[in-house]
């Protein structure tokens, strides 16, 4: 065995003696660039470049220009060479280090034995150029894809498998570099799993390997230069101030790791890690390969099918707070299909079995005219019609005459009878108008009764949906079986992206909540990575298709799509149930700056936690996430929706500002003392400050912010009035703002925006025969007191608003100045000509000429 793995090697080197060379190339988009020559290929832009050598492939520079770092516009200037404190100014992170090396049948092949035979460049559709590397290898081809964007500093890398022959891959380095011993290795992994990961959750009550533990978000470091391994999709090389950083664009499977060892950072894929992966019995069991090896699972390549290693982000931070940046940016700009940050209804909670008793909940069209009308005062976007829309699941059909309940007796009197009154959701669509259309479905799930399972049972997956269609049969209507458990294999999935097709062109629908996601081995048919990839494919031609539909995937499970999986398509439903702010809070401090918040799908106002908490409380901690109203709105008093609603439309006045970047600040708000997050564009100098008091003592915290651009005036505006506050600069911001709350779970929402010119006006008259002049305008309250001044010498000050006044002494015909100091000391000077007035004699007395 070891002799055959030797050969393999041996001749996959001498293979890649060298490639032919090729007339030069070049690429360009704005500050990014790409060049191809005989001898290597570039890739960079303003703030960062990367080189590959040809003959055997390597990364011989990837370096961050920022900072002191030369070489802007692609030219050859030098780049800082690494060693301790060489990064401070910018500079080299890796050089002649590999790109990655693949585990196949047990032997390790790296990059090097691969030559690039052709490159091809182009450039990407919303910014940016793509170098697509082709590999020459013994019968292995492959590509190697990376790309660069306007002033990113990070590169896009992918590495695509074309075997000739079989190959059982059993792990793989999606991108390393070469960093050196001096550096500070941290891994992040996040998880899902809120069905039943709750704060303190030890891990499930029988486990092999890492029990997965904790939260949301499980984070190791080590010292300077000490080796670090674990399960994580993120991972941090520090070095001063500056970092290196990888982010891998996969769920949270065990295979997902992160090792620093002997200087050098690397993404990995491990499949021997993986045994068993079933996020829905996570609780009870969690089985993996705890030290890895050939035990577990293996991926087998087919000849003639190309397969994709999952794509990795590899960039560099230079401040505090920079590293999320970078990849945030590279996240909402180029790589996830924009969508609308709409304010969602879901039915879910819709439901006191009315109609059914499983989970399918109350809503037919009476229901659903009378909750639109009140999701509409809300000010909702998207109204999203939870199980119970479908006659049966795997069909996929509205509940309608033309496709009724199998449980409808026919009669108009039967509980089941149709919910809709047509096929194509025509009333429904008129009854919620002007709101979108939304639908959750379990796309991967049917109900025994389908008429498309009777169609074609070799789609059941096997054995698992053998006993799952057992269990479903047997108790029809219980629970999750009322929509239908039954697992199908991959051979389902045309049927299942063409029923989705159907209703965004024929029915209206914008949005999609995906459900009951599981990955299974179904023999002879698919094992559960091709059933998860064969899914995200689908999705992948759906939202190219079709960019205004927005597909949510619900990650209150594990080991489905969270979190870079699914965050880069569209946002999660993260939480069920009613949880109270602090856990809400938590949430998005605990994933953040790393998961957007933007991403994460929480109940707003859920249950009657408005009884114990004011509703701007509630309403603000729901800002930064995907607001959702998920409870039974019927139940809101008219008194929480009218407090809501100006909430909701202040959002939708700055739906940029709170779809940004969140950094966590203070304590985390599981604690339940004074919490604080901070939505943020660096760039821009952009966000806002959101303090939560929650149960903390004091009535004041000074909170200072992240990641400030220096020299610059803020103004605080406050939420959700938009009333002008305070300017600030960008010291203060550094420093801290001094936040008060009265009572206990009180919150602040301050807008923190560039401040702009202050705008006032210079009005000026005639009273009583003399001159009168006064500042208004639109700013007058940032105006702390006016003089005015009429040919050099002050005639008038006021100190008080309205700041009007009479000008004793001014001569006619005279130019006035009103000099404005604003409370944050700036002066503004508006200038007008004086009047001419006419001093009017009084009139006689009426009285006085009758005596006379």
């Amino acid at each position: 065995m070891r002799g055959r793995r030797a050969a393999v090697v041996v001749a996959l080197v001498a293979l890649c003696a060298g490639a032919a060379p090729a007339a030069a190339q070049e690429q360009r988009d704005g500050d990014v660039y790409a060049r191809v020559e005989a001898g290597e290929v570039v890739l960079g832009n303003a703030v960062a470049e990367r080189r590959w050598s040809r003959a055997a492939l390597r990364t011989t520079l990837l370096a961050d220009k920022r900072g002191g770092g030369r070489g802007g516009g692609g030219g050859r200037a030098a780049v800082p060479r690494s060693g301790a404190g060489a990064r401070g100014g910018g500079g080299r992170w890796s050089a002649g280090g590999r790109d990655f090396p693949l585990s196949v049948a047990g032997a390790e092949i790296g990059c090097e034995a691969f030559a690039v035979r052709a490159v091809e460049l182009e450039r990407l559709p919303r910014g940016g150029v793509r170098v697509r590397m082709r590999l020459s290898g013994p019968g292995l081809a492959a590509q190697r894809i990376a790309e660069a964007y306007p002033g990113i500093a990070g590169f896009r890398t992918q590495t695509i498998l074309e075997p000739s022959a079989a190959l059982t891959l059993t792990g793989a380095t999606l991108d390393e570099a070469a960093v050196g011993a001096e550096a500070t290795p941290t891994i992040h992994a996040f998880r899902a799993g809120a069905d039943w990961r709750q704060p303190g959750y030890d891990g499930p009550d029988v486990s092999v390997g890492d029990p997965h533990g904790g939260t949301w978000r499980a984070t190791q470091t080590a010292q300077a230069g000490a080796s670090l391994e674990g399960p994580a999709q993120w991972l941090s090389a520090a070095d001063g101030e500056r970092s290196l950083f990888m982010v891998m664009e996969r769920n949270d499977f065990p295979s997902s790791r992160a090792r620093f060892a002997d200087g050098v950072a690397r993404l990995e894929l491990d499949y021997t890690r993986d045994v068993v992966i079933l996020g829905p019995l996570e609780e009870q069991l969690h089985v993996e390969n705890p030290r890895g090896g050939e035990a577990g699972r293996a991926r087998t390549l087919a000849p003639g099918r190309p397969f994709a290693l999952e794509a990795a982000f590899t960039g560099f931070g230079d401040h505090d707070g920079d590293e999320p940046w970078q990849f945030h940016r590279y996240l909402v700009e180029h790589r996830l299909t924009p969508y609308r940050k709409a304010v969602t209804f879901n039915s879910n909670g819709t439901d006191a079995n009315r109609i059914s008793t499983g989970a399918k909940d109350d809503m037919d069209l009476a229901t659903t005219t009378a909750v639109a009308a009140i999701a509409r005062r809300l000010g909702v976007d998207t109204f999203i019609l939870d199980d119970g829309w479908q006659a049966r699941s795997g069909d996929w059909q509205p509940d309608s005459p033309e496709f009724p309940e199998p449980r409808w007796d026919g009669s108009a009197e039967s509980k089941f009878r149709p919910r809709f009154p047509d096929p194509r959701f025509e009333a429904v669509r008129k009854a919620i108008a002007p709101m979108d259309l939304g639908l959750w479905m379990s796309p991967m799930h049917f109900h025994p009764t389908s008429r498309t399972f009777a169609a074609n049972p070799s789609w059941l997956c096997q054995p698992a949906g053998s006993a799952l269609l057992a269990l479903n049969t047997a108790e029809p209507e219980s629970s999750s079986n009322e929509a239908g458990i039954v697992e199908w294999n991959t051979a389902a999935i045309g049927h299942i992206e063409a029923r989705i097709r159907d209703a965004v062109v024929n029915w209206g629908v914008r949005y999609y909540k995906f459900d009951f996601m599981a990955w299974l081995d179904c023999a002879g048919q698919n094992d559960v990575y091709e059933m998860h990839d064969e899914f995200l494919a689908m999705i992948d031609r759906i939202q190219a298709d079709h960019p205004h539909v927005t597909f949510q995937i619900d990650e209150t499970n594990d080991y489905r799509l969270f979190p870079f999986e699914s965050v880069s398509r569209g946002p999660s439903w993260f939480q069920n149930g009613q949880p109270a702010p602090e856990l809400l809070l938590h949430n998005l401090w605990n994933l953040s700056p790393y998961v957007p918040g933007f991403s994460l799908g929480q109940d707003v106002l859920g249950g009657e936690n408005w009884r114990e908490h004011p509703v701007s409380t509630l309403m603000a901690a729901a800002l930064p996430s995907h607001i959702t109203f998920f409870s039974d709105i019927r139940k809101l008093p008219d008194d929480v929706i009218d407090q809501a609603r100006p909430w909701v439309d202040f959002h939708a006045r700055h739906r940029d500002v709170f779809g940004q970047m969140v950094y966590p600040l203070l304590e985390d708000p599981i604690e339940k003392g004074w919490t604080a997050l901070q939505s943020w564009d660096p760039d821009r100098g952009r966000g806002a400050l959101l303090a939560f008091r929650q149960d903390g003592a004091e009535t004041e915290r000074r909170i200072a912010l992240r990641n400030v651009p220096g020299g610059r005036r803020f103004d605080l505006l406050e939420g959700p009035t938009d009333r002008y506050v305070a300017t600030v600069t960008s010291e203060d911001l550094r420093r801290g703002i001094e936040v008060r709350l009265a009572a206990r779970r009180e919150s602040r929402v301050l807008l923190v925006v560039p401040a702009r010119p202050v705008r006032l006006a210079l009005r000026v008259g005639c009273a009583r025969g003399r001159p009168r002049a006064s500042v208004r305008g639109p700013d007058a309250g940032r105006v702390a007191r006016v003089a005015f001044v009429v040919g050099g010498r002050t005639v008038a000050r006021d100190g008080r608003a309205p700041f009007a006044r009479r000008l004793r002494g001014a001569h006619r015909g005279r130019r006035v100045r009103a000099r404005a100091m604003t409370h944050d000391g700036r002066v503004v000077t508006l200038r007008a000509r004086l009047p001419r007035c006419t001093l009017r004699a009084a009139r006689p007395d009426r009285r006085a000429r009758g005596r006379s």
